[in-house]
């Protein structure tokens, strides 16, 4: 689904649901949730050549793809936390939006924990074990 598609699908779920509204709150929600969770799941397919395209890169350049998995898996976190963050608070519960955005953000930590240990490991063997 390219872009143009997904605005369109966005803003005639955005007029259902502002249409709606008026008649039945909690229907106009949602409409709203079910149009953002169809254009997530119609970007799901877009990852895959995402996912290829990285694996290329990783073996023509040699990095290592500990970075890379912890990147892409920090950023999915982020994408999933933002949408039920974004959720939440079109729902009018804006405490628990603030409680999963503190709980991505405490994901986010843990995933990238191989990454500062490895940094960690590099700077140690820089300066001879002592910091």
């Amino acid at each position: 689904m390219n872009i143009a598609a997904i605005c369109a699908l966005a803003l005639i779920t955005s007029v259902i649901a502002v249409t709606l509204k008026r008649y039945n709150g909690e229907m106009s929600l949602m409409v709203a949730i079910a149009g953002c969770i169809f254009i997530f799941l119609s970007l799901l397919s877009s990852f895959t050549s995402l996912y290829d395209t990285v694996n290329k890169i990783l073996s023509s350049t040699g990095i290592n793809a500990t970075y890379i998995t912890v990147l892409l898996k920090a950023v999915g976190i982020c994408f999933v936390t933002e949408f039920a963050c974004d959720c939440c608070k079109d729902a009018g519960q804006n405490a628990l939006a603030s409680n999963v955005s503190v709980a991505g953000k405490i994901m986010v930590l843990v995933t990238a924990i191989p990454l500062y240990n490895e940094i960690l490991q590099t700077v140690l063997s820089l300066t001879g074990g002592a910091v």
